[in-house]
């Protein structure tokens, strides 16, 4: 989607810190093989660059998020063949699986922006692949609560670098206007995934071997990820100036197409400054409210999604497996379509979340207050909640697309993650089976999660379009920077704040 239009200058930035003076990293090779003085290149040219990046990194960005997600729901498979039973939990234990992750995940998550900013990302992503798929398949072997929230604690604190890796990894390669369609559809995976785990599921149903069912579970997916990791790890490269898949003309327009984004490439040095920027910038704090209120519903489907399924209905254990599929279909098509239409139409992003939010808000409320004798009804009310992703997932292309400065993005898709792990906290314990087939106070919870992000969704918008016409008004009484200016400022690592010529995309 295109970011709103530029003046063709603007004031002049206020000068950096010191710390942020000199040159590293990307900032270097960005001098080095960076933008051709002049460079001029075809539609043709710029297509076939973009066809390289989606054909050699996209479907890498995919099929890890599809893992990852498929991992880590795998409880809630492995609970409905009897995992809980097997380990002798009581549904509370069972709860604080879901929540230990999470935990771990919000310990992890502001180290591992530091490992994705130090050290290359494909190396990084892949060997946090192979280790997490060893703990899925140590999980078959937990005989307790203690040895299972162990694992799953460990299994939390790995997975934590991969999301805010694939958020900076987009934001790195595409456009703006290419980046909503780009991030949507590897979010998209998270559905697939779904489906490839009620699919696994009805497999695994069918297995008649030494071991418990659940356990079939772990050791199929652990190995999997393992192998995918060593991929990630050979293939994956860690900026478009080191893509051996370019060549130097290649390079060098993917350098330029970026560019426009006046955010930057990948920079080495972590710069403290930017993170003051980040604390004083109030999209940090609604993405972090927002993320807590999205997330505290997520808690409850993401560990009981085939319990509630099966509850509602009164289905058999295969029966809810299949059942589990359409909504992940629905999920897909959802996030593929407002994934389109954020990068086709401008300026047109939070009109969409704010869309499949009030979605979800619907959806909850017909759970919450439908007779329970209604069961068809609310089941397929229950299959819509899933495309509260929808809104998930274009706030973290707010942070990829309107935040400047490779440190505060950085810091400030950790903040967002921290309110992922606090709401996925939260989220599980709300769960009562003693509830079923209404489950009130999960659903309302849920209801109550889906309004404020709502609402906070729309605060956020309201913002950025008026920071767009404060520095309008300002362009207009004071001019300054050329169009080139500022994206040069953005390659050389400048946040938003000192780039006055920055627009944030709607």
């Amino acid at each position: 989607m295109a970011s709103v239009q530029t003046p063709t200058s603007v004031p002049a930035p206020a000068a950096a810190p010191q710390e942020s003076a000199s040159l590293s990293s990307a900032e270097a090779d960005y001098n080095e093989k960076g933008r051709s003085p002049g460079l001029q290149y075809t539609k043709e040219e710029e297509k076939r660059v973009v066809r390289k990046i989606d054909l050699m990194v996209l479907p890498i960005l995919s099929v890890t998020f599809c893992l990852q997600y498929l991992d880590k729901t795998a409880l809630n498979y492995a609970n409905l063949f009897g995992m809980q039973t097997s380990l002798h939990l009581t549904s509370d234990q069972f709860s604080w699986l879901g929540s230990i992750f999470y935990f771990a995940y919000l310990i992890g998550s502001n180290p591992s922006s530091m490992l994705l900013q130090r050290y290359p990302m494909g190396r990084v992503l892949g060997v946090a692949a192979i280790i997490w798929g060893v703990i899925i398949m140590t999980t078959a072997a937990t005989s307790n609560f203690g040895g299972a929230m162990a694992n799953r604690f460990f299994l939390g604190l790995v997975e934590s670098i991969v999301t805010p890796g694939l958020v900076l990894q987009t934001g790195m390669w595409y456009k703006l206007e290419e980046q909503p369609g780009r991030q949507l559809w590897w979010y998209s995976f998270q559905g697939w995934a779904a489906v490839i785990g009620g699919l696994l599921g009805y497999g695994v149903g069918h297995i008649t071997g030494a071991l418990a069912e659940w356990t079939y579970i772990f050791l199929i997916l652990g190995a999997v990820t393992i192998l995918w990791g060593a991929l990630v790890f050979f293939y994956l490269p860690d900026t478009l100036v080191k893509a051996k898949f370019f060549n130097d003309r290649e390079r060098a327009i993917a350098l330029d197409r970026v560019a426009k984004n006046k955010s930057g490439l990948k920079n080495k040095t972590f710069k403290w400054y930017q993170v003051k920027h980040a604390m004083k910038d109030p999209k940090t704090y609604l993405l972090f409210f927002m993320s807590i209120a999205a997330q505290i519903p997520n808690g409850t489907i993401t560990n009981f999604s085939t319990v509630i399924t099966k509850g509602i209905g009164n289905f058999t254990t295969l029966q809810t497996t299949l059942l589990g599929i359409p909504p992940n279909v629905i999920q897909v098509a959802a996030l593929l379509i407002s994934g389109y239409l954020a990068s086709t139409i401008p300026n047109t992003r939070v009109i969409i979340m704010t869309a499949g939010n009030i979605a979800c808000v619907v959806a909850a409320a017909c759970m919450a207050y439908l007779p329970a004798a209604d069961r068809w009804p609310r089941l397929v009310a229950f299959w819509i909640t899933p495309s509260q992703s929808i809104g998930f997932s274009l706030s973290l292309v707010m942070v990829s697309a309107n935040t400047g400065g490779f440190t505060k993005k950085s810091f400030t898709a950790a903040t967002t993650f921290v309110g992922y792990c606090i709401g996925n906290i939260i989220g599980p314990h709300f769960y009562k089976p003693e509830e079923s087939p209404i489950f009130k106070t999960a659903v309302i919870s849920m209801l109550a999660g889906y309004c404020i992000k709502t609402g906070l969704g729309i605060v956020l918008g309201v913002y950025m379009w008026n920071e767009n016409k404060r520095r309008d008004r300002l362009y207009a009484e004071t001019g300054g920077q050329s169009e080139k200016e500022s994206e040069e400022e953005g390659m050389l690592d400048r946040t938003e704040f000192e780039n006055p010529g920055f627009r944030y995309s709607l």
